[in-house]
C-alpha cells in the first residue's frame, strides 16, 4: 500500500506540472480565447464604380457600399467613362471620357465631372498647359485615375500625367507635367489605382506577367513602381477599379470567368483576399472612393426626441406619486432648471397631474368641514364645557386627603411635645420637692 500511494502521489505531482505548463502557453484557456476573434469590420464607406460591359458609351454608374458589397445602379450616362478620381475638397469625382453614343471625340478625351446625383459635365479637351488650342490629348485611352488634392493623376500606357483640376487655375483640366514610369513591365499592368495620403504613394493592382496580380505602389514625384511584399489578389484578367479603405485595398477584377468580382485585401497582410461581391462581366471598369456616408441631421433630432421621451417616461411615474397630493403642485414650477432630478420629470408633462391635485383637495375638505355645521357644533362644545369641571371636583376630593393627613401628622407631633413637656414638669417638679425636704 505505501509503495502504490507513493506511485500515485509521483503521478498526480507530474499532472501537476503539465497542467501548469500547458495553462501557461494558454493551450488549456477556453476556445474562444485561444483563437483570436477575427478583427472588426472596417469602417462602411461608399465608391462609385463605371461599368463597360461593351466597347463605347454607355457607361453604368454604380454606387457600391463596403464591406457589405451591396450595390445600386445610380444612373446610365451618356459618356464611355474611365480613370475617374474622386476630390474630397469639391466632393464630386473626375473622370477620363473617350466619347459619347455618337462616337470618339474628335481630339481625344474630355474631362467630366460627375456630382452625387450621377449627373455629368463634360469639360472639354483634356490639353496641354500652355497650349493655345488643343491638338490631341495625351489622356486618350487612360485607364488609371486617382485625385491628391487640386492634382489628378492618371496613367495612360506607361506615363502618369498630373491634371490641375483646381477651378480657380487658368490651367483648370489640363495636363501640367509628365511622368515615365518604370519598369514599364509592371506599369502597364496597372488599371487603377488609388492615393495613399499617409505615404503620397498610388497603390494598384499589376496584372502584367511580371506582376501576376500582386500590389504595387507608383511613385508619382519619381515613375517608380514598386511591388509590396506579401500583398497579392487572385491571379486573373485587369483589376479596372481600386480603392483605399481603413486598411484595406478593395480591387475589382473586370472578368473572372463569366463575371467581375470585388474582393477586400488586408494592407497588413493578415489574411488572403476575401470576395465582397460580384456583378456582370466588364470589358472596362473604374471606381473612385472611399467617401464616408455621413449623416448629420440625426443628432439635432436627438434631443428633440429625448425630450419628447421624458414626458412619456413621466406617465407611469405619477400614478405611485399620486396618494400624496402635494408632491405634484411643486414639480409644475421647477420642470426647466430641475430636469436632471428623478421627481421634477412629472413636471414637464403635469398638466394632467396639475389637475388631480386640486380635485384631491377639495375632496379632503368636504369630509371633515362641510358634513358637520358649524352652529350644531357650537351646542356640544358648551355641553362639554360643564363636563370638565366634574373632572376637577374629583380631582380635588383626591388632592384634599393628602392636606388632611398633613394636619393629622402636625397634630400628633403637637401631642408628643405637650407630653414630653408635661413629663419634663412632672419630673422637675419631683426634684424641686426633693430638694426641699433634704434642707428642711
Amino acid at each position: 500500500m505505501t509503495g502504490r500511494r507513493a506511485r500515485w502521489a509521483a503521478m498526480l505531482g507530474v499532472a501537476a506540472a503539465v497542467s501548469a505548463v500547458l495553462a501557461a502557453t494558454g493551450w488549456l484557456a477556453p476556445a474562444s480565447t485561444r483563437h483570436p476573434a477575427a478583427a472588426p469590420a472596417p469602417d462602411g464607406c461608399t465608391i462609385l464604380q463605371a461599368e463597360n460591359e461593351r466597347y463605347g458609351a454607355p457607361t453604368t454608374l454604380r454606387l457600391l457600399s463596403l464591406p457589405d458589397g451591396a450595390t445600386k445602379r445610380l444612373t446610365q450616362a451618356g459618356y464611355w467613362i474611365n480613370a475617374m478620381g474622386y476630390s474630397a475638397s469639391q466632393g464630386v469625382v473626375y473622370g477620363v471620357a473617350d466619347g459619347t453614343r455618337r462616337g470618339r471625340y474628335e481630339h481625344g478625351a474630355h474631362a467630366v465631372r460627375i456630382d452625387a446625383s450621377g449627373s455629368v459635365t463634360d469639360l472639354g479637351v483634356v490639353g496641354r498647359a500652355g497650349a493655345r488650342r488643343p491638338v490631341w490629348s495625351q489622356v486618350t485611352g487612360a485607364t488609371a485615375g486617382a485625385i491628391a488634392g487640386n492634382r489628378w493623376y492618371v496613367r495612360q500606357n506607361s506615363d502618369l500625367y498630373t491634371v490641375d483640376i483646381d477651378p480657380a487655375s487658368a490651367d483648370y483640366v489640363r495636363v501640367v507635367h509628365r511622368t515615365a514610369l518604370r519598369p514599364v513591365s509592371l506599369a502597364v499592368g496597372v488599371d487603377d489605382f488609388a492615393y495613399d495620403s499617409s505615404s503620397g504613394l498610388l497603390y494598384g493592382v499589376s496584372a502584367s506577367s511580371r506582376g501576376d496580380s500582386s500590389v504595387v505602389t507608383l511613385d508619382p514625384s519619381t515613375g517608380k513602381v514598386m511591388v509590396v511584399p506579401g500583398l497579392r489578389f487572385p491571379p486573373g484578367g485587369a483589376y479596372g477599379s481600386v480603392v483605399l479603405g481603413p486598411g484595406t485595398i478593395y480591387a475589382t477584377a473586370n472578368r473572372d470567368a463569366r463575371r467581375s468580382v470585388t474582393y477586400r485585401l488586408a494592407r497588413d497582410g493578415s489574411g488572403p483576399a476575401v470576395e465582397v461581391s460580384t456583378g456582370p462581366a466588364l470589358v472596362s471598369g473604374d471606381a473612385a472612393g472611399c467617401f464616408a456616408e455621413a449623416a448629420p441631421p440625426p443628432p439635432p433630432p436627438n434631443p428633440p426626441t429625448t425630450i419628447s421621451e421624458s414626458p412619456t417616461s413621466a406617465p407611469p411615474s405619477p400614478p405611485p406619486n399620486s396618494p400624496p397630493p402635494n408632491s405634484p403642485p411643486p414639480n409644475p414650477t421647477p420642470p426647466p432648471s430641475t430636469t436632471p432630478t428623478t421627481p421634477t420629470t412629472p413636471a414637464p408633462e403635469p398638466p394632467p397631474p396639475s389637475q388631480p391635485p386640486p380635485v384631491e383637495q377639495p375632496a379632503a375638505v368636504v369630509s371633515t368641514p362641510t358634513p358637520t355645521p358649524t352652529s350644531v357644533v357650537t351646542p356640544t362644545p358648551r355641553a362639554v364645557e360643564p363636563v370638565p369641571p366634574p373632572s376637577k371636583r374629583h380631582a380635588q376630593p383626591t388632592e384634599k386627603p393628602e392636606p388632611v393627613v398633613e394636619g393629622t401628622a402636625v397634630k400628633t407631633q403637637e401631642k408628643r411635645r405637650w407630653g414630653l413637656t408635661a413629663l419634663i414638669l412632672v419630673l422637675g417638679g419631683g426634684a424641686a420637692v426633693g430638694h426641699v425636704r433634704r434642707h428642711r
